[in-house]
């Protein structure tokens, strides 16, 4: 049996006449954690939101945990998947973090925790309850667990962010470029946490601009450039390989 947790293949995505992507695909086993390197403009974001259904794809194949997407596509109209409970599924276990944190205003941080177990997965709010407390200490802020969002800091609300992204149990975490809104004396709690998610084998695909993160906890690394892979590989072919065309560019601008 395949210990594959997501496979995609062939996804692409236009906004009007403009192709975004073209004909993308990664597969991550259980334990991956794959970053995605490339220039703002490449598609790197676009891709992650299509897997996670965020934006619907224009072709292209999505398998979770061996349930494949089923996408019905007529001429001259947008895809859309024929179950919307499939849906619902899929983004459930694809669990997203994104670079503004996306939390709710008017909730506090445990609120904010415990609304999708409650609401998504069925859970208690005593059930939803006890999830939070144990993510959001997990993440080092469950003493912020009473407070508004801005009443916290940007590492502490991306943090909660990340709790609420755990509690979903999720199969596999879409990380969108989770350090790009911080300050840069609050990225390191922020990697810190991911690095011991990483640590206990969870599978992750990260959009990142950090290259020190990609290079030491990655074991694959895709680079994307116009909506394709140039170039992909472990940390050891990418960074002490041959750096020609636009990864060699982009590294020499970007290295660790």
């Amino acid at each position: 049996m395949s210990d594959s947790v997501l496979t995609v293949s062939g996804i692409e995505k236009s906004f009007g006449s403009h192709k975004v992507l073209k004909g993308l695909g990664v597969e991550a086993k259980a334990g991956d954690v794959i970053s995605i390197l490339g220039s703002s403009g490449s598609g790197k974001s676009t891709f992650l939101r299509c897997i996670n259904l965020l934006e619907m794809p224009d072709k292209g194949e999505i398998s979770l945990n061996g349930e494949r997407l089923t996408l019905l596509a007529k001429p001259r109209q947008k895809p859309r998947v024929t179950d919307p409970r499939q849906v619902e599924r899929f983004r459930s276990q694809l669990a997203m973090v994104f670079q503004s944190f996306n939390l709710w205003s008017h909730l506090t941080v445990e609120e904010n925790v415990m609304l999708a177990p409650m609401k998504t997965l069925g859970k208690s709010k005593s059930e939803a309850r006890e999830t939070a407390h144990r993510y959001l200490n997990r993440v080092g802020v469950y003493d912020r667990k009473d407070y508004y969002p801005a009443h916290l800091s940007g590492g502490q609300q991306q943090r909660a962010a990340i709790a609420r992204a755990l509690a979903m149990e999720p199969k596999a975490m879409l990380f969108d470029e989770p350090t790009s809104a911080l300050d840069p004396e609050l990225v390191g709690e922020v990697l810190k946490v991911m690095r011991e998610l990483a640590d206990e084998g969870r599978t992750m695909l990260v959009v990142t601009h950090e290259m020190g993160f990609a290079r030491d906890v990655s074991n694959s690394i895709l680079f994307l450039s116009e909506g394709k892979i140039e170039k992909q590989g472990s940390p050891n072919d990418m960074f002490t390989g041959e750096r020609s065309g636009r990864w060699g560019e982009f590294f020499a601008h970007t290295r660790p």
